[in-house]
């Protein structure tokens, strides 16, 4: 794993545990399933952060998308989605919020 590799990495993983979760594991409802809780969230974290204003995010267009796809790795991760699990639900889960919402993030780190 290269420099850039091991700090974008370093930055998902702190935004995942430091941001994200901070805030969406409060939203978890027991009777929902992963895929709904998380969509629910991140409709609303997204809605939210458009209220707010954006700043530009100290981040290279290639480093965010690392940020971006190794974020998303390490939430699935963290809410024990395999592979099998997350292509079967795929679809259930608005991603371009996501990628929006980690983008923004950035901006704070």
């Amino acid at each position: 794993m290269g420099f850039t590799d091991k700090m974008c990495h370093d930055v998902a993983k702190d935004i995942i545990n430091k941001q994200f979760l901070v805030k969406y594991e409060p939203t978890i409802k027991d009777d929902k399933t992963w895929y709904e809780n998380l969509n629910n969230f991140l409709v609303t974290e997204w809605d939210r952060l458009q209220e707010s204003d954006d700043t530009k995010s100290e981040f290279t267009d290639s480093e965010e998308h690392m940020i971006v796809s190794d974020a998303m790795n390490i939430l699935l991760d963290k809410l024990n989605v395999d592979e099998d699990e997350f292509e079967e639900h795929e679809q259930d889960v608005d991603w371009m919020r996501f990628d929006d919402i980690i983008g923004h993030y950035t901006c704070s780190v």
